[in-house]
């Protein structure tokens, strides 16, 4: 009886294990959110380093920052052309300007870094009208059907449009571990300038 309970338990924990790395597979797609642990710091702790970290991180933090409930979340908006491409075979990566949404959630001890919606622009053309529009490898739950009919062969391997997809994921990770170093290093201000 007892090493059933401690099967249970352990398969309980092996369940309720939170991500802490993004990633992007052929089962799943892009990892949906991750959790960090920062042991020894109170919400609204990490929340005053969150919304310090996104006014030194990004040129107007007034703009990026979407919505907030203090102590509770943060919700902002970046953007970069360098992180999203399609590989466009002998031409090589084709990048595409992409914004982004993410939340912070904050509770004591830990926060969840999750990435609500993704956008690539598509330059007007004589064959499209351009704009905005959904990335739907990174907005929606892919099923494995799905993933190997776009993304993956069925071997398991990036078709050679998406060979580049994995820096998405690279890019997510830098981002939150550099929030992650700012929540959990403490910097001296330098009063000698």
């Amino acid at each position: 009886m007892k090493k059933i309970v401690i099967l249970l338990l352990f398969v309980s924990a092996i369940m309720s294990a939170q991500e802490t790395e993004f990633t992007f597979d052929n089962t799943k797609g892009m990892t949906d959110f991750v959790v960090n642990n920062v042991e020894g710091k109170t919400a609204s702790e990490i929340f005053k380093k969150v919304i310090e970290w996104i006014k030194i991180t990004y040129k107007n933090p007034d703009k990026v920052i979407l919505s907030t409930i203090e102590n509770e979340y943060v919700r902002f908006e970046g953007a970069s052309g360098s992180f999203y491409s399609i590989n466009m075979g002998l031409l090589g990566k084709s990048y595409q300007d992409t914004k982004y949404q993410i939340e912070i959630s904050v509770k004591d001890g830990k926060y969840k870094f999750d990435i609500i919606s993704m956008e690539n622009y598509l330059a007007p053309s004589q064959y499209t009208r351009g704009g905005w529009s959904d990335n739907m490898l990174f907005n929606g739950n892919l099923d494995k059907e799905t993933l190997e009919k776009t993304v993956f062969r069925k071997d398991g391997t990036l078709r050679s449009t998406w060979k580049n997809i994995n820096d998405v994921p690279v890019y997510f990770n830098e981002l939150n571990k550099s929030l992650f170093e700012s929540i959990t290093t403490s910097v001296k201000k330098n009063d000698g300038w």
